[in-house]
């Protein structure tokens, strides 16, 4: 299990927001139970379905992996290789919100015929 936790001073705040907003007026299911991750306390969460997770994946978290106001456990290479095979899950936290994702690939995969790059 991932997280990436963007504070309401991040440039990608608004978005972020308008999405959660989005997801929470146009989902049928019930909201997930409030929780604790990386000691964040977590609540009103809002199972992503497929049909939506392209606006989290274009929410493109990889331009704020330096930022002060995004709190994540992911390095650049998994903010850059999330996709829509992901689950993802996304909850109101005390100052932001919190993304979960869990299925992100954890290193590249090989390639070649040895299995890596002969350049």
């Amino acid at each position: 299990m991932n997280y990436a936790y963007i504070l309401e001073q991040s440039r990608k705040a608004k978005a972020t927001r308008s999405l959660y907003e989005y997801l929470k007026t146009h989902t049928k299911q019930p909201f997930l139970p409030a929780a604790v991750v990386a000691d964040f306390p977590i609540t009103d969460g809002i199972q992503v379905q497929n049909q939506d997770k392209h606006r989290v994946i274009n929410l493109r978290l990889h331009d704020e992996h330096l930022s002060p106001y995004m709190r994540s456990d992911m390095s650049l290479f998994h903010l850059l290789m999330m996709d829509e095979k992901a689950d993802i899950r996304m909850f109101r936290a005390e100052a932001g919100w919190m993304l979960v994702f869990e299925g992100i690939q954890v290193a590249p995969k090989p390639f070649g015929q040895s299995g890596y790059d002969m350049r």
